[in-house]
C-alpha cells in the first residue's frame, strides 16, 4: 500500500479539520463572555500530553490538575 496523491490529499483535508476544530474550541474557550474563567477545560488528549510532557503545562487552559480533575477554586 502507497502513498498516493489522493491519499494524501485527504489526510492533509483530515489534519486541516483537526487544527481547526482544536483552534475553534480553545477560541470560544479564551472568550471570557463564553466561558468563565473557572469553568475552562482543556480537551482530553491535550490534558494527557501534558502529563506526558510536563514542558507542555505552561501552555493553553493552565488552572487544571491531573486529566480530569479540576482544582479547587481559589478564594477571592
Amino acid at each position: 500500500m502507497g502513498l498516493t496523491r489522493r491519499s494524501l490529499g485527504e489526510l492533509g483535508a483530515f489534519a486541516a479539520l483537526i487544527v481547526s476544530m482544536h483552534f475553534a474550541y480553545y477560541t470560544i474557550q479564551r472568550n471570557d463572555s463564553l466561558v468563565a474563567p473557572d469553568q475552562r477545560r482543556e480537551l482530553f488528549y491535550v490534558r494527557w500530553l501534558k502529563e506526558a510532557f510536563p514542558s507542555l503545562k505552561q501552555y493553553g487552559v493552565v488552572d487544571e490538575g491531573p486529566i480530569g480533575k479540576p482544582q479547587p477554586k481559589k478564594p477571592e
